[in-house]
């Protein structure tokens, strides 16, 4: 069992950092094709031709990406409130019940987005050469990793390994 705990931990560290880099390059590399676009329409007077579809699916890549990210680190949206002033047993209660809602939402996005991936498979952008699914695929893959991170707390939590009150995002207070 604790080589089971190990491997898992050593997982969830080792995603966590690939989801870091992740969406910092993804928010970075945006951030850069946006501001040279203004700047070649505006400045040099020559507009690029991927200068909305490309960061287009680069946003909508980071949105399924970033989702992922926010349920590892606890960040999503959500109404921690009333679950601080819930009792334990309560809280135990609510917080299985929300990653089992959670980690089936995310089951969903990563079937569908599987299958909208699927659709596009041999299409490329019109501006650009890159495949349609590089970007579709996000979808699956942001849904994939939301529904094994809820399953591996709420097994967590099960059998008693991780607290309730850990997954609840510091005050701002």
């Amino acid at each position: 069992m604790d080589r089971l705990v190990t491997l898992i931990d050593t997982l969830d560290r080792w995603i966590t950092t690939a989801l870091d880099g992740l969406v910092i390059a993804m928010a970075g590399l945006l951030l850069v094709l946006l501001n040279w676009a203004v700047f070649a329409r505006f400045v040099l007077n020559d507009s690029v031709s991927w200068g909305e579809e490309l960061p287009a699916h680069i946003l909508a890549a980071l949105t399924f990406i970033g989702a992922a990210y926010l349920t590892r680190t606890n960040e999503h949206l959500g109404f921690d409130a009333v679950l601080r002033v819930l009792p334990g047993g309560a809280k135990r209660l609510v917080t299985c019940l929300n990653l089992v809602l959670m980690g089936g939402f995310g089951a969903l996005m990563a079937w569908y987005g599987g299958i909208a991936a699927q659709s596009f498979l041999g299409r490329m952008l019109i501006s650009v050469d890159l495949p349609v699914t590089l970007f579709r695929g996000t979808m699956a893959l942001g849904g994939g990793l939301i529904a094994a991170f809820c399953a591996v707390r709420l097994v967590g939590i099960v059998i008693g390994r991780v607290d309730p009150d850990s997954l609840i995002p510091e005050s701002d207070a």
